[in-house]
C-alpha cells in the first residue's frame, strides 16, 4: 500500500520538486523532502501536510557529501527505509558560450547536477540494497540528448547523469534496484525563466533555432511521469531515458 512507502526527493522546495511532493501526499505516500532553500521547502512542507501526508523537510546543500549523508541517515532514522529516490536537485547558470563561463559557475553547476546527484546514489543504494531493493529517478533533461544552444555546461551534467541512470539500470538489476531517468523539455520555472537573461535577441534566435518545435512541459505533468517511472512503470523503463521532451527530441 502506498501508504506504508517513503519517498525522497530531492530539490522539492519549488517547481517539479513540489508538484510532486504534493502529488505523492494526495495518493498517500511518506515524505521526505530535501533542499537548500529552507523558507520555501518548508512552505511544500507544510502543503504536503494539508493533504495528509506524513512527511519531514530536511535542509541539505546536496553538493557536501556531510550534507547528503545526513539526509539519509535522518530519513532512515524517522521512516526505517527509503522505498523511492527521486534525485531531482538541479540549477542552471544563465545560458552562454562555453569560455564564457566563469569556473564558480561551473563549480556550482557540476556541484549540484552530476556531484550532488553521485552523492545521494552512493548513500541511498545501500539502504535500498539492505532493504531488499528500490527504485531510483534521476531528473534528467532532454539537454541529455542534444544541447540547446548556450547550454553546454547544464547540458554537459545531464549527459553524466543519464550514463549514470544506465549504467545503475545494468549494474543492480539483479538486486532488485531500478533507475529511470525522467527527460524532460524546457519546464515552465523560474529556474528555466533565469536561465535566458544573458541572451540577447540573436543569440534568442539561435537558442530557438537549435530547438525542435516542442509542448512545453509544466512541472506538474512531469510529476506524473516520475511517479509512473518510479512505481508501475519501473520494471519495464529500468536502465533507460524516459523522453518527455514534448516533441523536441526523436528518438
Amino acid at each position: 500500500m502506498t501508504a506504508n512507502k517513503l519517498f525522497l526527493i530531492t530539490g522539492s522546495a519549488t517547481g517539479l520538486g513540489r508538484a510532486l511532493a504534493i502529488k505523492l501526499a494526495e495518493q498517500g505516500y511518506k515524505l521526505s523532502l530535501v533542499d537548500f532553500n529552507e523558507e520555501a521547502g518548508n512552505e511544500t512542507l507544510s502543503l504536503v501536510k494539508e493533504k495528509g501526508a506524513e512527511a519531514i523537510f530536511i535542509k541539505a546543500d546536496v553538493s557536501k557529501e556531510e550534507d547528503v549523508k545526513r539526509y539519509v541517515e535522518e530519513t532512515v532514522r524517522v521512516f526505517g527505509t527509503i522505498d523511492y529516490f527521486v534525485n531531482n536537485a538541479g540549477v542552471m547558470v544563465p545560458m552562454r558560450l562555453l569560455h564564457e563561463y566563469e569556473m564558480n559557475e561551473y563549480d556550482r553547476v557540476m556541484g549540484v547536477n552530476l556531484k550532488g546527484a553521485f552523492l545521494g546514489l552512493k548513500y541511498v543504494i545501500p539502504v535500498m540494497l539492505q532493504n531488499g531493493g528500490g527504485s531510483i529517478v534521476n531528473t534528467v533533461s532532454s539537454n541529455s540528448f542534444k544541447p540547446t544552444a548556450f547550454n553546454g555546461l547544464y547540458s554537459a551534467t545531464k549527459h553524466a547523469l543519464a550514463a549514470l541512470t544506465k549504467s545503475i539500470g545494468q549494474d543492480y538489476q539483479d538486486l532488485n534496484i531500478r533507475a529511470v531517468g525522467v527527460a524532460p523539455n524546457m519546464m515552465t520555472t523560474n529556474i528555466s525563466a533565469n536561465a535566458v537573461v544573458t541572451l540577447t535577441e540573436d543569440r534568442m534566435a539561435k537558442l530557438y533555432a537549435s530547438t525542435g518545435p516542442n509542448i512545453p512541459a509544466t512541472p506538474e505533468a512531469i510529476a506524473e511521469a516520475v511517479i509512473f517511472a518510479a512505481t508501475t512503470g519501473a520494471d519495464l523503463l529500468n536502465g533507460t531515458i524516459m523522453n518527455c521532451a514534448g516533441g523536441e527530441i526523436y528518438q
